[in-house]
């Protein structure tokens, strides 16, 4: 459907970076600077020896520690592999769940990882419904999970599309004034699901004393249905900080109010966004997310308990994988079935429209399934301001020593700089973005290898530059879960954290 209304472009994308020369960065340029200078002057008083050696540590400290080769120095890598088999070595990379399970008895059936520390709190919002917030105890924050039914680009008219866009980055700009709000994440999991729940529920709802022609008709007319359908669900996820809330550490009950009085108005801009009809999930929910993410080939077996009434795991205590092993690097097993993530590393290199992403949201056969994840940290007015001023003078500085005439890029990023500081300048607001893309497949050779090919193309369609995530498989596979769990708040710096702002 169109009303021949054009996709309004967006590419306001900005790089955080600090000046640099020659393509070094500025703490790059230092050691290199003070390397040199230390060593001339060693020259000049004999210490020939000495000279060399500084100037060769120096340049290994930058070759090693501050230049980047794919996303990563040579330290980073040489570290994260070290991590990986200590992990190895110290057994804390394989992960098994019931009774082989090393855990306490009442955690033998929990989720991993960060989540592991996890715990649901209930209750009834504003509007009579109920919800489950996931309590992160170790980071004290508050998750709230909103399960939503947008009705797809392809299913409205333009100008609806356009202004659905243009709410979104209203509820985007509303991360960064609202209090106690730490991050916000939108996660969009897709699959190709067996089509047997459907038809037993279609079957299910024929009434007892319908004619014999008619359920017949009906049964012919299901039999025709694919066997398998494309599935999509979206997630928006939204965490606060509990102390800002007013809670301490051993009673959050306050800040929970406080998080389920906001929960209605939260529902209401998502809505306006296109988010269709926008519901907080409650315990039984967030644990069948997790089930089918552990264990995707399982889809038909739920789909039909859960129309007979009947659910292998109904609450977040037990919704945890058989076994989850990491010992591998970049792929991960669990629970018969293999994933793998990759992240974004720079933001889109050409302005996208509301139709960029389709391929790489929507279901693809090449895997059992596929979660998106996006990742959005606001940042208050008065510190969005100051990281434009530094990047509009970065872009002015990079242009002033570049040798030879400035380039096109020059030119775009500082323009794209100015433009927004402008904006700032009229009420804009800044917000910290990045991306992380899971996919499982089945655990063996060709699988991985039409995946591997697959999220390259999704990938590559897009301009974005990426990598794989290498050496911590588990921890990128369970932050791309809607629940809550924040990179920026597990660890001090993160590699890729940052690498947007719009």
């Amino acid at each position: 459907m169109s009303d021949n209304v054009p996709q309004e472009k967006f590419g306001n994308w900005l790089q955080p970076a600090s000046p640099g020369l020659y393509g070094l960065s500025l703490p790059a340029v230092i050691v290199s600077a003070a390397g040199l200078v230390l060593g001339l002057l060693l020259l000049m008083r004999g210490f020939y020896l000495a000279a060399v050696l500084l100037v060769l540590v120096a340049a290994m400290i930058v070759l090693l520690g501050m230049v980047k080769f794919g996303g990563t120095t040579i330290i980073a890598k040489v570290t994260d592999r070290l991590s990986l088999a200590s992990r190895n070595a110290s057994g804390s990379s394989f992960y098994v769940t019931g009774a082989l399970s090393t855990l306490p008895p009442e955690d033998a059936e929990r989720l991993p990882g960060a989540l592991l520390d996890v715990d649901t709190i209930s209750g009834t919002d504003g509007l009579g419904r109920e919800y489950s917030l996931l309590h992160h105890k170790s980071v004290g924050q508050l998750a709230a999970v909103f399960g939503c039914s947008p009705d797809g680009a392809a299913m409205q008219e333009q100008s609806t599309v356009n202004s659905q866009v243009s709410k979104f980055g209203v509820w985007l700009s509303s991360l960064s004034v609202e209090e106690g709000l730490t991050g916000a994440t939108v996660v969009v999991d897709s699959a190709s699901e067996s089509s047997a729940g459907t038809c037993a529920a279609i079957r299910e709802d024929v009434v007892p004393g319908a004619p014999d022609f008619a359920k017949e008709v009906l049964d012919h007319a299901v039999g025709t249905l694919p066997a398998r359908s494309a599935v999509l669900n979206v997630y928006a996820t939204m965490v606060w900080d509990t102390e800002t809330l007013g809670a301490s550490e051993k009673d959050v009950s306050s800040a929970v109010a406080e998080v389920a009085s906001r929960l209605p108005a939260q529902s209401e801009m998502l809505s306006d966004a296109g988010a269709g009809a926008p519901e907080p999930l409650v315990e039984a929910e967030l644990a069948h997310i997790a089930q089918l993410a552990y264990q995707p080939m399982r889809d038909q077996e739920m789909a039909l308990d859960a129309l007979s009434g009947r659910q292998a795991v109904k609450d977040w205590q037990h919704a945890g994988p058989g076994f989850f092993d990491d010992s591998q690097g970049r792929v991960v097993f669990h629970d018969g079935v293999a994933s793998m993530t990759l992240m974004m590393t720079v933001p889109p290199g050409a302005h996208i429209t509301s139709r960029s992403f389709d391929r790489i949201f929507g279901p693809n056969s090449k895997f059992l399934r596929k979660r998106v994840a996006l990742f959005y940290r606001p940042v208050d007015p008065g510190s969005g301001a100051k990281v434009v001023d530094k990047l509009v003078k970065t872009a002015d500085w990079k242009i002033s020593t570049r040798k030879g005439r400035p380039t096109s890029w020059d030119r775009a990023a500082k323009a794209v700089a100015e433009k927004t500081e402008e904006e700032l300048a009229t009420g804009a607001r800044l917000s910290l973005f990045s991306m992380m893309v899971t996919v499982t497949f089945s655990p063996d050779e060709k699988s991985y290898r039409d995946a591997l090919n697959q999220v390259k193309s999704l990938m590559n369609q897009l301009i974005m530059p990426y990598r794989f995530v290498e050496h911590a498989g588990s921890a990128a596979f369970h932050t791309t879960l809607p629940f809550g769990v924040l990179p920026w708040r597990y660890s001090g710096s993160p590699l890729w954290l940052g690498k947007g702002t719009n």
